[in-house]
């Protein structure tokens, strides 16, 4: 099996530094796979869910918010504003942080607090799809 290094980096803390079978990124045309000897590119992340596999084949995945993909020469670099492993979001508290987006987009703000709202509620529904795409793979509902 083809391994490729790998680094996922939140915004103010490391996530993952290693070796990966494969990795999948949210863009704005959907999932985006990338394996061992992918092509040099550089892309915008959009808030997703991230999935990756490691080398003794375990799948993970993220809540993640904005950022990049960058591969480079055989290696890659994932930098996002925020990420959340999916085990760990708190649902209750991701159902506020959206009703409280969704009040800020619509209490007739200013034009970049209604963006700031907008992605803060995009972020909650990446932790919503997060969260139910772990309790399928593991069988809790």
């Amino acid at each position: 099996m083809n391994l490729f290094y790998a680094e996922i980096l939140e915004a103010d803390s490391p996530f993952f530094s290693g070796e990966l079978k494969s990795l999948r990124v949210p863009i704005s045309d959907g999932d985006y796979g990338i394996m061992a000897g992918h092509r040099d590119m550089i892309a915008p992340v959009v808030p997703g869910v991230l999935h990756f596999e490691t080398v003794d084949g375990e799948k993970n995945l993220a809540a993640v918010g904005s950022g990049f993909v960058k591969i480079e020469d055989g290696r890659v670099l994932v930098l996002v504003d925020s990420l959340e492993r999916a085990e760990e979001i708190d649902l209750g508290r991701a159902k506020k942080t959206e009703e409280k987006a969704l009040y800020g987009m619509f209490a007739n703000k200013n034009q970049r607090e209604y963006r700031l709202a907008e992605m803060s509620r995009a972020r909650a529904i990446s932790r919503y799809k997060a969260k139910k795409e772990y309790e399928e793979r593991n069988g809790k509902q």
